[in-house]
């Protein structure tokens, strides 16, 4: 009887387990299935979220108070590209690139971002970086050559050409050429 009584006992645990594994298995199953439900829902939500992200990225852009304006001048005749940079203008923030292209008509807009605007143009000619450095009146005088090679005073400094050696002196009278403020600023100082 005690043996029965063993089997039995054995075999009710053998059922229990069986059926504990069942309910398990089972609950197990239906965690699962909502987990991969709820992970699908967050792949929608993000690719919902990643889908205004690119809505959102093809908004206009527009200037700001911090945008720089470029310009750049290519001169076709001496070959020298000019670039200055400038805080934006009040009235062009908060505009965008077509406004630009209108209201620089002679120039190409090369980049338009937030951040920067560049703007391209060429030009027939030289640019004003281009000097001759002679005397008058007895100082040393810089002129501005324009595309046909005139000169233009710029300025007349301050150094005596009386105190210089002969050989500067008979330069000066030829004229001397420069191209660039460095090197206008060089051959100024080698006379003082």
């Amino acid at each position: 009887m005690k043996k029965s009584i063993l089997v039995g006992c054995i075999f009710a645990a053998i059922i229990a387990g069986i059926s504990i594994g069942i309910i398990v298995h089972v609950y197990n199953d239906t965690n699962l299935e909502k987990a991969t439900l709820e992970e699908v829902r967050n792949a929608n939500n993000l690719v919902e979220k990643e889908v205004n992200i690119i809505q959102t990225g093809t908004a206009e852009v527009k200037t700001t108070p911090n945008t720089k304006v470029v310009y750049e001048t290519f001169y076709i005749d001496c070959n020298h590209l000019e670039n200055v940079t400038e805080e934006i203008k009040s009235e062009d923030v908060n505009q965008n690139e077509s406004y630009f292209i209108n209201k620089y008509m002679d120039w190409d807009v090369n980049n338009f971002s937030e951040d920067t605007v560049e703007l391209y143009k060429e030009i027939d000619g030289i640019c004003d970086k281009h000097y001759v450095v002679r005397e008058k009146d007895g100082y040393i005088a810089v002129y501005n050559l324009d595309s046909d090679n005139n000169e233009n005073l710029k300025e007349v400094t301050e150094i005596y050409v009386q105190y210089l050696p002969e050989d500067d002196v008979e330069l000066l009278k030829n004229g001397i050429k420069v191209i660039g403020d460095n090197e206008l600023a060089r051959v100024l100082a080698d006379f003082e």
